[in-house]
This record gives C-alpha cells, structure tokens and sequence, in this order.
C-alpha cells in the first residue's frame, strides 16, 4: 500500500503559490499543467503493480479537490482524502483498518512532518520526493530514501518490492 502527499511531492505547489503571489485566480488548465512531469508514470507503475493507493492531502478540501480533479489523478486512487489537521490521525484511522497490510509505504515531501509520523508509526516506508522549500542537505541528514524525481522514486521503489 502507498499513502500518497499531494502538494510537492506529485504536484508543484511551489510554482502555483508563485502564480498566485501575482494575486490571480489559476484557471484549470493552470493547475493541470502543475502536476509533476513524472507522476503520471509514477501513479500507473504503482497502479498497475496492484498496490493499493490513498492520496492524503492536507488543506481546504474544496481547493485541494479542485486541484487533484484539473490534474486528471483521481482514478488511480482508491481513496483520497483531504484533511484540515494533522495526518496523524488520518494515518492512525488507516493503519488500524489494514493493520495486516505488510509494506505501508508513506511518501511526501516534508522531512520533519515525516520524521514526526515516523515516530508514531514506525512501521511506515517513508520515501521523500524533494521540494524547493528544503535543501538538499536536510534531505540527506534524514537518512531516508529521498529523491529529485519521481521517476528515480519509482526506480527505487521498484528495487525494493523485488
């Protein structure tokens, strides 16, 4: 099973918050244009490796839905979900409903929100898609599996699951 960030890790919120500091509305075809260039491949490796998927986005549920829909990856999902709080509590719902589940795998892109989800449910595989917003030091201090592209996640990941 994967568990899935949205903001950073699949799509390029650094360059939408950047379109919107110029304090205009982004028309769909916008946003659709900011999912990452790879995680359409990443999605469907994923997909059709038949592990099951849940998007877990945190933020406004209608502009997170918004965003998710333009982009076109909703159908590779079995569950998405949007969440205001924490993820914590999200992920503590998920892990007890596939408590059986052998391999969880958590990929996003904030180091300490990870870190800190890690401590929590260490039985997590925590991949990290690297952001702008963090350098590449504080990526590689985590000692984490961290990567530029999804491409190269989908690399490592296949790697793992042999």
């Amino acid at each position: 099973m994967f568990i899935i960030d949205f903001d950073d890790t699949l799509f390029d919120t650094h360059a939408m918050k950047k379109i919107l500091t110029q304090s205009r509305e982004l028309a769909e075809s916008e946003l659709a244009k900011l999912l990452l260039p790879d995680a359409f491949l990443f999605l469907h490796y994923l997909k059709t490796s038949n592990h099951k998927l849940i998007l877990l986005s945190l933020g406004d549920l209608e502009f997170q839905n918004k965003k998710i829909n333009a982009t076109g990856i909703a159908n590779f999902f079995d569950e998405i979900i949007i969440t205001p709080d924490s993820k914590e509590l999200i992920l503590e719902k998920i892990l007890k409903q596939f408590d059986g589940e052998k391999d969880i795998w958590f990929v996003n892109d904030k180091i300490e929100e990870t870190k800190k989800i890690l401590e929590r449910f260490p039985k997590l595989k925590p991949v990290l898609k690297k952001s702008p917003q963090f350098a590449d030091e504080e990526y590689c201090s985590t000692l984490m599996p961290c990567f530029d592209t999804l491409t190269q996640m989908r690399q490592y990941v296949e790697q793992q699951l042999r």
